[in-house]
């Protein structure tokens, strides 16, 4: 959310996870992408856009989503710290954000 009066967030595009796969590839003008829930983030390898924002439930049992997540982030990107993004997750929410190298 933005802090500052008119921000620009309008041209927002939100992508349901149970249509996500309807929508690839995704648009080329895209800047970023937060994918929220393993449903989103199972699509990640498919996705090309300069930064990846990953959201993480804790409460759920299945790792699956992190070990891809962790792969790729090791492999083709760079971390950024949620500092820079100005946001941290709430209490058992776990977020990784990244540069995807394209």
């Amino acid at each position: 959310m933005p802090k500052v009066g008119r921000a620009a967030t309008w041209f927002t595009r939100i992508f349901a996870s149970s249509q996500f796969a309807e929508n690839i590839p995704l648009p080329r003008d895209l800047r970023a992408v937060i994918l929220d829930g393993s449903g989103a983030i199972k699509y990640l390898a498919e996705i090309e856009t300069p930064v990846a924002i990953c959201i993480f439930d804790r409460s759920v049992a299945d790792e699956t989503a992190v070990e891809l997540v962790v792969q790729m982030r090791n492999t083709r990107s760079e971390p950024i710290g949620m500092n820079e993004l100005r946001w941290h997750p709430p209490e058992g929410v776990e977020a990784l954000a990244f540069t995807v190298a394209l």
